[in-house]
């Protein structure tokens, strides 16, 4: 169903002109409705100025092109004109270059290879422009610039909700966010939902898979294992259900290993062995408030922290507090200051 404007003053607006017709005479001029916002490309955004160019010459053009006489062309390029200032142009932002007949080439641009680049500024642009010029590439080669994603495609993401969690019986999705089962390079936690024993680990692969080897060695009660242990120690060889939780994201080995004994040394997990991490926690431990830990406020004071292990002092962090100093400060500072913890 077609809807009919209202004519203003004999002018009837169709898409975008306005047609008047007297005494059997038809007139056209470039229309823009009222609820337009006529928006274009700003004059200051990050596009390469052949661009911005195209477009206002472009709306100027389509708004001479429509009408009928001259009377109606002075009143659309006035529309146009207005426009294009709200977008903070000037007239010479968009008039016609000269064109360089000299330095062209004659191969047509779709049998040139596209030289696919990320557009930085013209400045850039034009430097590498020169540089096809002066290897005389100009017949064979064509520069494209790629724009980079603007805020409101770096801030919106198709189907956001639209994850899946594909593991039977799982553990982690169920206690967080659906898909969480299918990430990779995490530290989690463990815990038994019937004593509330926590463990705490970290896998580079999938957590899902991680957790499956975890349910087969509780399966099997494996005294290696810790939740094998656990079963035969702390329930009698009775099962038990778990539940997983994300710690920390993080892809580098050696930063997750770090966060992971941040975590331990915080949380003290009863599932964990007793000697593991005592190094790494003990040189971490100056640095452990940059993570943002919940307990950190109590190891930092000076009041004592429930653990039932103990923090043995190794000859190189004894020699180095001697000196001033914390070894490996500097490595483990940029591994944990540049990862947030939840």
């Amino acid at each position: 169903m077609l809807t009919r404007e209202t004519p203003r003053e004999g002018w009837l607006p169709f898409l975008n002109t306005q047609i008047n017709r007297s005494n059997g005479i038809m007139r056209v001029k470039w229309y823009r409705k009222g609820s337009s916002k006529n928006i274009l490309i700003h004059a200051k955004s990050a596009h390469p100025a052949a661009v911005k160019r195209a477009v206002v010459r472009n709306m100027f053009k389509t708004a001479a092109k429509l009408c009928t006489g001259e009377e109606e062309r002075y009143e659309s390029r006035r529309i146009a004109l207005k426009i294009a200032n709200s977008n903070n142009y000037t007239t010479t932002q968009y008039q016609r270059r000269p064109s360089r007949v000299g330095i062209q080439s004659r191969t047509p641009r779709n049998s040139k290879l596209p030289l696919c680049l990320p557009f930085f500024s013209d400045k850039v642009s034009a430097a590498f422009q020169q540089c096809i010029t002066r290897a005389q590439l100009d017949d064979d080669v064509i520069l494209v610039n790629i724009l980079n994603d603007n805020i409101k495609k770096q801030l919106v993401r198709n189907r956001l909700y639209d994850k899946h969690c594909t593991t039977e019986q799982c553990v982690v999705c169920p206690h967080g966010n659906i898909g969480d089962c299918s990430k990779v390079g995490v530290v989690y936690q463990l815990e038994c939902l019937s004593c509330h024993d926590l463990y705490i680990g970290e896998t580079g692969r999938t957590l899902s898979v991680r957790i499956r080897e975890h349910m087969a060695t509780k399966r099997r009660g494996n005294l290696t294992s810790p939740l094998g242990r656990h079963k035969i120690e702390a329930h009698g060889g009775n099962d038990f259900d778990i539940k997983c939780k994300i710690l920390a994201y993080e892809d580098d080995i050696s930063a997750r290993k770090a966060l992971e004994a941040a975590w331990i040394f915080t949380r003290n997990p009863g599932m964990n062995s007793k000697n593991e991490c005592l190094s790494i926690t003990t040189d971490l431990l100056p640095f452990l408030a940059l993570c943002g830990l919940s307990t950190v406020d109590h190891i930092t004071s000076g009041r004592s922290v429930p653990t039932s292990r103990p923090l043995p002092r190794s000859r190189s962090s004894a020699d180095t507090s001697a000196k001033g100093g914390t070894p490996g400060g500097s490595d483990l500072y940029h591994e944990c200051s540049h990862r947030a913890l939840p």
